[in-house]
């Protein structure tokens, strides 16, 4: 299902007169009746984190959200004292252990992980064991500092779709699955990485380096399941613009045509009366929105843009590592490097696409209820003066995610990624045929 999808579900009290999305859904009907993406609220828990529920988990668990008390079915709370010295705790250990992770890789104890011969090949493994360190590091600094502001996204989502429930009497879903999916797809990657590298080590595995590939691992986990957690949440956000955008595409004038046609009435009498007094509620509603955005935006981009750097980085050194292989042994490739650069490829490969997608999507949503506006069948001088507002307002407002204001994130920075680790691999590849050129000279002079 398209990630643009909506469902709802009706509820058994009634709603004011307005154009119900859902007698013009953009899906087949079919679709809006599959129970497995249509959930109603239960009593004391949020129907709208429901679908994301385990991965809220383990980020609890492992101290980057905290344990926030649930208040009611839309609403949300600090968490109490002692889940708050839980985090901290938790937190405290993640530093020690980076604190000793780095340590070790500045003295000889990390000589196992370092399983190549040559001085570019073990400077690039180098980096990357940095970079990783470094990511999940600010990922925890990141998450502490924005507790606060995580807890107040998650409020203000829960009373926007209060509101929804309370004005149109439906139930919005999330299709957020995906989430438990890639869950499982980390866990094994990283296991299955694991098992690689300690095959991989020669003679008897020293503690410390149990530790630094174990708490590798963790970190690489933890740091990918929180871009799953970012993609969700922004998810969340494009299914509700995408709700917003159904709204007023109830009172465009091709579907105040199709509406006249079967009532055999004028197009301006066909439910436009409740224009004027219902645009206001969807107006607030999608600044509301553009607030949720923006505030995703602003507690996950600088996590963001270190993960894409240390994406980057892996996905190209594994591309590399590959081209060293089959150019050495004339073709044949190790079994063991194939394995660990395809898994590594595979993992970090669907994660920027999923991040691409799901910020490619909610800006798309955000940026298309002007568009749909502007084909309002405006009747009156009334109508028309409330959609001049709203569309000078949001000439001027950009609505993009950037990944700390570098560069915005859309469908497109996938292939960015790739075109410019295609550029960067020749770089490598050029380093290690100088490297090898001087080797062959040391070699023929020694000689």
């Amino acid at each position: 299902m398209s990630p643009n999808t909506w469902v709802i579900e009706m509820t058994s009290h009634k709603s004011r007169s307005f154009p119900n999305p859902q007698r013009n859904p953009p899906h087949p009907r079919s679709q809006l009746s599959n129970d497995a993406f249509s959930r109603r609220a239960a009593p004391g828990d949020s129907p709208v984190f429901e679908d994301i529920s385990t991965i809220l988990s383990v980020l609890k668990a492992s101290g980057l959200l905290p344990f926030y008390e649930q208040l009611s079915s839309y609403e949300v709370g600090p968490p109490s004292k002692t889940n708050e010295f839980y985090s901290f705790f938790v937190r405290g250990v993640v530093h020690a252990l980076t604190i000793f992770n780095i340590y070790s890789l500045i003295t000889p104890n990390s000589a196992q992980l370092f399983i190549s011969l040559r001085e570019t090949d073990n400077v690039n493994q180098w980096i990357e064991l940095v970079l990783c360190i470094f990511t999940y590091t600010l990922t925890v600094f990141v998450c502490a500092r924005n507790t606060k502001s995580m807890l107040e996204i998650m409020n203000e989502i829960l009373k926007l779709d209060k509101e929804v429930q309370r004005q149109f009497g439906v139930v919005l879903g999330n299709n957020c699955n995906f989430s438990v999916k890639f869950l499982v797809v980390i866990v094994c990657c990283q296991a299955y990485i694991m098992v690689l590298r300690f095959y991989a080590v020669k003679g008897e595995i020293t503690a410390t380096s149990y530790i630094l590939i174990a708490f590798y691992a963790f970190q690489n986990g933890l740091t990918a399941t929180y871009i799953v957690f970012a993609s969700a949440l922004l998810r969340i956000v494009c299914i509700r613009f995408h709700f917003v955008n159904q709204l007023l595409n109830a009172f465009t004038y091709v579907q105040q045509q199709k509406l006249a046609k079967k009532s055999r009435r004028q197009p301006a009498a066909s439910n436009m009366e409740h224009f004027p007094e219902e645009s206001l509620f969807i107006y607030r509603m999608h600044n509301k929105l553009l607030r949720i955005y923006k505030s995703i935006n602003e507690c996950c981009s600088l996590i963001i843009v270190c993960f894409l750097g240390y994406s980057f980085y892996t996905v190209t050194t594994n591309w590399y590592n590959l081209f060293v292989q089959i150019t050495n042994n004339k073709g044949l490739i190790s079994a063991h490097i194939l394995q660990w650069c395809l898994a590594w490829l595979c993992l970090h490969t669907s994660l920027l696409a999923l991040l691409s997608r799901s910020c490619g999507a909610t800006t798309y949503e955000a940026n298309s209820t002007s568009q749909i506006l502007a084909r309002v069948y405006g009747k009156s001088k009334e109508f028309q003066n409330i959609i001049d507002k709203f569309l000078t307002k949001s000439i001027k407002q950009e609505v993009q995610f950037t990944a700390y204001g570098f560069f915005a994130i859309d469908n497109s920075t996938l292939f960015k990624i790739f075109s410019a680790v295609t550029t960067y691999l020749v770089i490598l590849i050029q380093f290690k045929q100088l490297e090898d050129s001087k080797l062959e000279e040391q070699v023929q002079n020694e000689a």
